[in-house]
């Protein structure tokens, strides 16, 4: 057996494991070696594994509901672009199955540790599944440049700045989330935390508008119970399913905006579960560190779904997906249909509320820049993720003349890309 197979088949072996498996394995370990008794180290691990399988049933709820809104303002706008979002799951599995991305995962581990060592960062990383965001970094600057090499370089270059992200901005997340001894070193959290600064820098210097702040306590304040996280989430399901037809079905409508005041009040009691899983590694990660290293620092990078918790989060998400698609059909020269990533937005807004204090005006500015950043991204990889699918078997969906997933369309790998081109001329 040689090296590469055994390097597929490790990366087989974690990718079918799962987050929601994985990740309690990596939790109950990291606490054996914090010195933790090992019915602590489990209850710990299990307590996060709880968290997250709860988090992606009521995340899943979400985006099942939101799925047939976002379909039916994909076709009422009758758009012609031949550009098709297929969604996170698909690009990353195909991103996964190239030659570059397999060899991804011990390419970010090795970077992470060598970094650890050197001292260059305090994350520890154990969010594996999404090392997706690397492997297809790696795999459309291989595809650009004709590199092997240069694939795996990029795929480094990409966690280095993913961890760089993660450590500066660990404090703020700790403490606006109440998650201690975490950092959030994932995929578009981190890509989108220079572009969140430079708007709030913008609005900060625009007179009256540096002083809009909706946040959840003064919209409570002057709509009342209407201001409260379950009745704004039916509301803004019931809107944004109107907007999306459903009008036509109030049975459907009014089912939909129960379901999004839902998850507005289940997903922020699910991150109880973080706290309670994480608070206890955090303190004995502080006592091991002090003990063995001096007291030196150490988060534990997780994924951004950590932080889908907040109400404003949720409500940019939902808010953010008419926006989108009107983005998609007015800005000059994008090629992008969203689609499978439509219904998932608020992923791609998770880092705002922290950098905003809780403002849902700025996470909706802010989110709207960030999809303009990623349609424009995902449009200049043009062919590559179609490249990849095809080498690997995938079948492109009727009527697409290319695939790209909203996800992938991260500036990062965008700018990494256009250097691989230079490289193979």
């Amino acid at each position: 057996m040689d090296f590469v197979t055994i390097v597929l088949n490790i990366k087989n072996f974690l990718f079918n494991l799962g987050a929601s498996l994985l990740l309690p394995i990596v939790i109950t370990i990291l606490g054996l070696i914090f010195g933790q008794k090992f019915r602590t180290a489990l209850r710990a691990g299990l307590t996060l594994g709880a968290g997250f399988i709860s988090l992606n049933l009521v995340i899943s709820l979400l985006i099942n509901n939101m799925v047939p809104v976002a379909n039916a303002l994909v076709e009422n706008t009758g758009a012609n672009l031949d550009i098709f979002d297929v969604g996170w799951g698909v690009a990353g599995a195909i991103a996964w199955g190239t030659t570059a991305g397999s060899l991804v995962i011990l390419v970010c581990l090795g970077t992470n540790i060598v970094m650890l060592a050197l001292k260059l960062t305090k994350t520890l990383n154990v969010d594996i599944w999404n090392f997706w965001n690397q492997a297809f970094t790696a795999s459309v600057c291989y595809i650009a440049s004709g590199s092997l090499a240069w694939g795996l370089v990029a795929a480094a270059i990409h966690t280095v700045y993913e961890l760089w992200i993660a450590d500066i901005t660990a404090k703020d997340v700790q403490e606006f989330y109440n998650l201690p001894g975490i950092s959030i070193p994932h995929g578009w959290a981190v890509s989108s935390v220079p572009i969140i600064a430079g708007v709030n820098w913008v609005l900060d210097r625009i007179p009256g508008v540096k002083d809009i702040h909706w946040d959840e306590s003064n919209i409570r304040e002057k709509w009342g119970i209407f201001g409260e996280p379950l009745f704004l989430g039916v509301l803004l399901g019931i809107v944004v399913g109107a907007i999306g037809g459903m009008w036509k079905t109030p049975a459907a409508l009014l089912t939909l905006g129960i379901t999004v005041g839902t998850a507005m009040i289940l997903i922020p009691k699910i991150i109880g579960f973080f706290m309670e899983a994480l608070t206890p590694i955090a303190e004995s990660a502080k006592t091991f560190m002090e003990k063995k290293f001096g007291g030196r620092e150490f988060y534990i990078g997780l994924d951004s779904a950590v932080l889908i918790g907040h109400p404003v989060t949720v409500a940019a998400g939902i808010i953010m997906i008419p926006i989108v698609l009107g983005l998609a059909l007015i800005l000059p020269g994008n090629r992008v249909l969203p689609f499978g990533d439509l219904a998932a937005t608020f992923y791609f807004v998770a880092m705002v509320p922290f950098m905003s204090k809780g403002n849902l005006f700025r996470s909706i500015v802010c989110g709207t820049v960030i999809f303009v950043v990623v349609l424009y991204a995902c449009t200049s990889f043009g062919s590559s993720l179609t490249q990849m699918a095809t080498s690997i078997g995938y079948a492109i969906p009727e009527g697409a003349v290319e695939i790209t997933g909203l996800s992938a369309g991260n500036w990062v790998s965008a700018v990494l890309f256009q250097i691989g081109k230079l490289i193979g001329g």
